[in-house]
């Protein structure tokens, strides 16, 4: 009995019975997709191979398999036909013949199940990818014009071969524009097109072409793509929890735009992403291409981002899916299972760690994302069917590569690293970013002591200025304004306002009562700056309230009083805006004041500041928040019957001091200040003599060579950082000094226990600072990513640096292989890439697996002689780029309106490249384009991810946006968008949010009425017609046909006319913004042609 296998379908042509059957055509990509993964040269289910008619009729375990003319008799008829528990493949891989193939290959076996004599075996060996590529010679064409450029002699080839008969070139401004697109995702100006028709040199193309890979958005452009090849992703994860990906992986994106403007060997750019780390550990600028491995790390599990890191660099680089032998043996390549943990033992030791950078002693805020190899001496093992929980610890898998590929011997020679790069802490600029932090806070804290001695100082002049207050029985040598002894009526002073008001026995006496107030006013103005008495004393009412209202106008005033009701007794100082009256908090003071008692109210004002004082002792200062005024005098009683036994009123001299209104600090509150801010200042100038010493005996500890002086260094720094410890715990004392003494009754126990604890800490510090010992705190910015969502948790300290000081060295292997002209697949796939994006479709169709299942591509010499030519270059991608633009299978056109009926009958697909694949933009290019037109473009190249809500404010070109998994840009998200995931080749979409985006979208409506006023400013007064044509030539570098022009002409009349009646202010200008937005819907503006 035998077992037949499965795999995945590729279904050709059909036949019927009495056709004749092509095996090699129709019967053997069947067998080769749903049968040779058990039945061919890697796995031999039932001793059975399926890969040659001979093989067949040999058979397996259960015999021949198929009988010549007698399909009813063959058992593999019978096995593909068979009810489900016995049927090949197996039911439950979810992979069957259809009924088709299985008439297909009864009909050839009933022929006589005819091949070819000389079909021999399939050896993985002989797979065209796993070969290294051959240079063919140039083929010979007879089309002059196709053999100029060796790409178009081997298309030419084909084509004579064919039949086929390619279309004429592409009028000049559709190539212009096809050209600017491809190599920096930017449409040419009107002015460039002008520029390029008037040029008839023979050279005008390829000039064209040079300028614009010299041109800075080239690697913009093409830094886009390669970033989805290489998955970039900004960090994303739970809030600002960094779970996935890195911080300031931006840093890799702009080593990518830079590698790639420079003309970066592709080779090199692969060693470099692999272990920059290795080969050039001392250069942060190729530090940074690591983030391609950095950009995995994945906090929940290590396995993951090991796996990620396997998938993506073999599918990226080699075109393999390594990956789907993690479980079991490649069912379809030449790849075991140990091959996908020897791939793993390359990568088992890496880490992604933040490295400081110049500038910034805060990592969170601005660092170097790259890898280094934490584990070097961590053991790989295979895992049982794939699972992480099952590890076969019987052997170690050991570095390697598949023997399919062994192509020559790997050289894995650990490196050692500089101590600046083990201990990253330990360059020159960490220890300057840090003493210049530490010198802004010695001069916070310089300030900050220079503030408390200001309140120190302002805390004894309050009490001066109280003690001088107090002498308020002393004459004022101040001019007098007004003073009434309350005798006698005094017409010529006052007013009479409400109330009962009489002159008896020497005072002046208000009787009623009630919720009304009661007055006399001044004739004159007072003062501005003014002192005044009066004595007084409350006989009855119900609120009690006496006091005196100063710049008294249209309702408007300042008041100042007592009030003797009771509960509540208080002094209040109030004001009124004219729009109700203020009693601010601080304004108030609950005070003991009694019914018929003398009392003496004396309130001095200097500006907005008042000062009051009851019975010649300082009461209360309040600084008015609103401006002073001119006005009168108000003498008050508000529900009072009182007694006024006299009121003097005088200017207030420069030279009498007054009670600041904010509150001054206590004395002992003041001196506590002053205390703080000193320790505070020794702490920080103690901290930069720390630091310089801990810097200075690192370097002398991780120098290769110890210094002699290194005893004396740890010593120097030993003492410095007791004597920080030391200032450290003296702050911690002075400022718990301070606590308490504001403190309060209830909190006070619980301050005092605190103190003592701060004081027991400060003797420990102390006593240390005797015996000092060799112990110092060296900086430690550097900080690993986490192993497991754990280590996290538990903080940063535990992961900080110094780290291992030899590097496996397994990645430089690793890369240099990949990277070798020795390698058959490094050089097809990145060409591979390369052509797909100029033509629209690759050379060979599964762009990430060149494995068994790839099938020889149609050009596979072209794409064999391009490897070579690309490799013998240098690896140079601009070589390569100008070589396929300035041929003239990229310069055809894509329209077939022309095309020969049987060219398009003989190749509908266009597989033999007689003609150009149109296109759809990508998202980026979408938005940049609208951008460029409108002349805002922000041509700044690289920094941090830009905020992608911000895509309709900010102007810079689309890849500086944040592009994660959980953020990316709104506009962008609409259009043909990369997955961060996985992003091999984009796909193309039509899709009607995409129309909507470009007509109804902020940035859209805002960036056509840009272009609209752009193009205006440069035609002024002009028709329709003109601005139409400019309009066309702008947006899509062609010029209206008659019928166009008509429809465009009349749709702006119609705007126009529409928009007159709904009133707007410009009709025809809105109008004409309207058709701009309207050929900015157009397909062609989104269509590379």
């Amino acid at each position: 009995m035998f077992v037949f296998g499965w795999c995945t379908v590729a279904v050709g042509s059909w036949a019927s019975a009495a056709d004749k059957v092509d095996y090699l055509k129709q019967i053997k990509p069947i067998l080769s997709a749903k049968c040779y993964a058990c039945h061919g040269a890697l796995k031999q289910e039932g001793e059975l191979r399926l890969e040659t008619r001979t093989l067949m009729l040999k058979g397996g375990a259960s015999g021949e398999v198929i009988v010549a003319g007698k399909a009813d008799e063959s058992l593999l008829i019978k096995r593909i036909t068979a009810e489900e528990n016995e049927r090949m493949p197996p039911s439950e891989q979810a992979v069957v013949l259809t009924a088709e193939e299985i008439s297909l290959i009864r009909t050839w076996i009933n022929q006589g199940g005819e091949a070819p004599p000389e079909e021999t075996p399939g050896d993985p060996r002989n797979h065209w990818a796993f070969k290294k590529p051959v240079r063919v010679d140039v083929p010979e064409v007879k089309n002059a014009q196709w053999s100029r450029n060796p790409i178009d002699a081997f298309l030419a080839a084909k084509h004579e071969e064919m039949g086929l008969v390619p279309v004429e070139q592409a009028e000049k401004p559709i190539l212009l524009r096809r050209v600017y697109l491809d190599l920096i995702g930017l449409p040419p100006t009107h002015e460039q097109l002008q520029s390029f028709l008037d040029d008839d040199a023979a050279e005008g193309y390829q000039k064209v072409v040079r300028n614009l890979l010299d041109s800075p958005q080239y690697g913009e452009r093409w830094g886009r793509h390669w970033m989805d090849v290489w998955r970039y992703s900004d960090w994303y994860g739970l809030g600002a929890e960094v779970r996935t990906s890195h911080r300031h992986i931006w840093r890799w994106r702009d080593w990518i735009i830079q590698s790639l403007n420079e003309n970066k060997p592709y080779d090199r750019m692969i060693v470099e992403m692999l272990a920059g780390d290795e080969v050039e550990p001392n250069d942060p600028a190729t530090l940074r291409a690591t983030g391609f491995l950095a950009r995995n790390w994945y906090v929940f599990n290590r396995d993951k981002q090991l796996d990620d890191t396997i998938e993506h660099t073999s599918k990226a680089f080699l075109g393999l899916t390594v990956n789907c032998a993690r479980c079991h043996n490649h069912k379809y390549d030449p790849i075991d299972q140990v091959d996908y943990y020897r791939m793993r033992a390359f990568f088992e030791p890496y880490q992604p760690r933040l490295d400081p950078v110049p500038g910034e002693i805060n990592i969170d805020k601005n660092g170097l994302a790259r890898v280094f190899d934490l584990y070097p001496d961590k053991p790989t093992y295979l895992f049982i069917r794939g699972n992480d929980k099952d590890p076969d610890k019987s052997r170690v898998i050991q570095p390697g590569v598949p023997d399919v590929l062994a192509f020559e011997e790997l050289k894995i020679t650990p490196v050692e690293l500089p101590p600046e790069v083990f201990n990253p802490d330990l360059q020159s600029f960490v220890l300057a970013d840090h003493l210049r932090d530490t010198e802004t806070k010695i001069k916070a804290a310089r300030a900050e002591l220079e503030k408390a001695n200001q309140q120190r100082t302002a805390a004894e002049q309050a009490v001066a200025a109280l003690a001088a207050s107090k002498n308020t029985s002393a004459p004022s040598k101040g001019k007098l304004f007004l003073q009434d002894d309350f005798t006698q009526p005094n017409d010529e002073v006052w007013e009479i306002g409400p109330g009962e008001w009489k002159y008896a026995d020497g005072k002046l006496v208000q009787s009623r009562t009630g919720a009304t107030r009661y007055y006399l006013r001044t004739r004159a103005e007072h003062p501005v700056d003014f002192k005044a008495r009066l004595k007084f004393s409350i006989t009855g009412g119900r609120w009690r309230s006496i006091g005196l209202s100063f710049d008294v106008i249209d309702g408007r005033e300042k008041h100042a009083y007592i009030s003797a009701v009771s509960p509540g007794s208080k002094l209040q100082v109030l004001y009124n805006t004219g729009e109700g009256e203020v009693f601010p908090p601080r304004g108030n003071q609950q005070r003991s004041v009694n019914l018929n008692e003398p009392y003496e109210l004396t309130i001095a004002v200097r500006g907005r500041l008042v000062n009051v004082a009851v019975n010649g002792e300082h009461a209360l200062a309040y600084e008015y928040p609103i401006k002073r005024e001119p006005g009168r005098l108000d003498l008050i009683a508000f529900d009072a019957a009182t007694e006024f036994d006299s009121l003097v009123v005088r200017e207030l001299p420069k030279n009498v001091p007054l009670v600041p209104a904010a509150p001054p600090l206590a004395i002992d509150a003041a001196k506590a200040a002053v205390a703080v801010a000193q320790q505070t200042l020794m702490a920080a100038e103690l901290r930069s003599l720390a630091l310089r010493t801990a810097h200075a005996a690192d370097l002398a500890k991780f120098h290769s060579s110890p210094s002699g002086d290194l005893p004396q260094l740890v010593s120097e720094a030993a003492i410095a950082a007791r004597k920080y410890e030391v200032a450290n715990a003296e702050e911690a004392v002075a400022r718990v000094r301070q606590k308490l003494i504001t403190t309060d009754s209830k909190t006070k126990p619980s301050v005092e226990k605190e103190l003592t604890t701060a004081q027991t800490n400060r003797d420990k510090a102390s006593k240390a600072l005797e015996q000092p010992g060799e112990k110092y705190t060296s900086l430690r910015v550097s900080v690993r990513a986490a192993n497991g969502y754990g280590e996290k948790v538990a903080g940063d300290d535990s992961r900080r640096g110094p780290f291992a000081k030899v590097s496996t060295g397994r990645r430089t292997a690793l890369a240099r292989w990949i990277a070798s002209s020795k390698n058959p697949l490094t050089a097809r796939v990145a060409v591979n890439h390369i052509w797909l994006r100029h033509f629209g479709q690759p050379l060979v169709e599964s762009v990430s697996d060149f494995g068994l299942r790839a099938e020889q591509p149609t050009q596979h010499a072209l794409l064999d002689w391009l490897a070579e030519e690309f490799m013998e270059n240098n690896w140079s991608m601009k070589h390569l780029h100008y070589l396929i633009v300035t041929s003239r299978a990229y310069q055809l056109r894509s329209s077939i309106v022309d095309a020969e009926e049987s060219t398009k009958r003989v190749d509908p697909e266009n597989q033999y490249y007689w003609r150009r694949e149109p296109h759809r933009m990508e998202s980026q290019v979408v938005r940049d384009s609208l951008l460029h037109l409108a002349g805002v473009l922000d041509a700044t190249i690289g920094g941090p991810a830009i905020a992608p809500d911000k895509e309709n404010d900010v102007f810079r070109r689309s890849l500086y946006f944040t592009h994660s998994r959980d953020k990316r840009g709104a506009f962008v998200s609409m259009f043909d968008d990369a997955d961060v995931v996985l992003c091999y080749r984009r796909g193309e979409s039509i899709i009607p949010q995409q129309a909507l985006a470009l007509a109804n979208s902020k940035l859209a409506l805002a960036m056509s009425r840009r272009i609209a006023a752009r193009l205006q400013e440069k035609l002024g007064k002009s028709t329709d017609e003109h601005f139409i044509k400019a309009a066309f030539g702008t947006v899509l570098l062609v010029q209206p046909t008659s019928e166009e022009t008509a429809a465009c002409r009349e749709m702006l009349e119609k705007s126009t006319t529409a928009l007159s009646s709904s009133k707007h202010p410009q009709p025809a200008v809105r109008a004409r913004e309207n058709l701009v937005q309207v050929l900015l819907n157009h397909n062609n503006f989104v269509t590379i042609r």
